[in-house]
């Protein structure tokens, strides 16, 4: 852990998620916060308003995932507006006609380390960031999030 430097995450509660506002003092810290957050947090589950300097991201697990992240690096203060943070509803089942097993060309029965291998393969075809259309990306993400918390 670098002691050295510290990074304070500022989370708010909104009406699409969680507010979250980086401040480190240290410019290395700072862009590792940043990387980490668009390496672990899915484009579908965050957007930054500029105007507010804030990322939105609208999906728990993938925030405290990033935290972890960022705690095993760093000495991280987290302040939170409210006791704590209001978890955003779950995503719908995928627009799609196809059912989630189908968008991720899965069986029903296939294990959990199979539904996570797939969604991995796609994404890096489908992502926005990989020249990959954003559509079929936010399918991907919505029939793995309904895969996996409906397992």
């Amino acid at each position: 852990m670098n002691t050295t430097s510290s990074i304070k995450i500022k989370i708010t509660t909104t009406d699409g998620g969680c507010g979250v506002k980086i401040f480190a003092a240290d410019t290395n810290a700072f862009t590792y916060a940043i990387s980490e957050l668009k390496g672990i947090i899915p484009v579908a589950f965050r957007n930054y308003e500029p105007t507010k300097k804030t990322w939105i991201i609208t999906d728990q697990e993938c925030l405290d995932e990033w935290l972890d992240e960022l705690r095993s690096v760093y000495a991280i203060e987290t302040e939170y507006d409210d006791e704590q943070p209001s978890r955003p509803p779950p995503p719908p089942p995928p627009q799609s006609i196809a059912s989630p097993f189908q968008t991720l060309y899965l069986l029903p029965n296939a294990p959990p380390e199979v539904i996570k291998a797939a969604y991995k393969a796609l994404a890096k075809i489908h992502h926005p960031d990989a020249r990959g259309n954003s559509e079929k990306m936010i399918e991907i993400n919505r029939a793995f999030e309904f895969i996996t918390q409906n397992k």
